[in-house]
């Protein structure tokens, strides 16, 4: 994701650890094999299934990574994944200077968990990249950034970069 602002900084780039997701799995006589990437040790994940949307059914639980399930019938299934004891996630946050200026002395990340309401702020000093830590596994953050001058002004708050970790659910059979 790419954020573009009228501050000094050109872009904020969020990436994150591959905390729910779904998959819809056409009629199977055979097993059908779900996989997702851990989030961390003492993990637990929980499988469900559905064919209407409207009820959903505990086919699983466990901590592994990975469950297969068999079904019968001719109806399509959806399944969904959602975890909890996760460990504290990670999100790499990347941006690029606009404006070549000798007054930038630094760089803050803001964040928080509602859009435009930053209650956490990071000084990364000079580098264009940071790793920020202890963020709850199935939360959504708020992140933008702004530079500072040696002066102690501060620019615009750059767009908005929005991450939540989230899975990614294969399936095989």
């Amino acid at each position: 994701m790419r954020i573009y602002s009228r501050s000094p900084l050109a872009a904020l780039a969020a990436s994150a650890l591959s905390c729910a997701a779904a998959v819809v799995v056409p009629p199977a006589k055979h097993p059908v094999v779900l996989t997702w990437d851990s989030l961390g040790p003492g993990t637990r994940y929980y499988v469900e299934t559905s064919t209407d949307l409207q009820m959903w059914t505990n086919a699983t639980n466990t901590i592994a990574t990975n469950t297969s399930l068999t079904f019968t019938g001719e109806t399509s299934r959806i399944f969904r994944l959602w975890a909890s004891n996760a460990p504290p996630q990670k999100v790499t946050l990347d941006w690029d200077s606009s404006a070549p200026s000798t007054d930038i002395a630094g760089y803050f990340i803001h964040y928080g968990s509602a859009p435009k309401s930053y209650t956490n702020r990071v000084d990364v000093g000079l580098a264009t990249s940071v790793v920020v830590s202890n963020l709850v596994a199935g939360m959504t953050y708020y992140f933008a950034a702004t530079a500072y001058s040696s002066a102690g002004l501060e620019s615009d708050y750059t767009n908005e970069a929005v991450w939540q970790c989230s899975f990614r659910l294969r399936t095989s059979n």
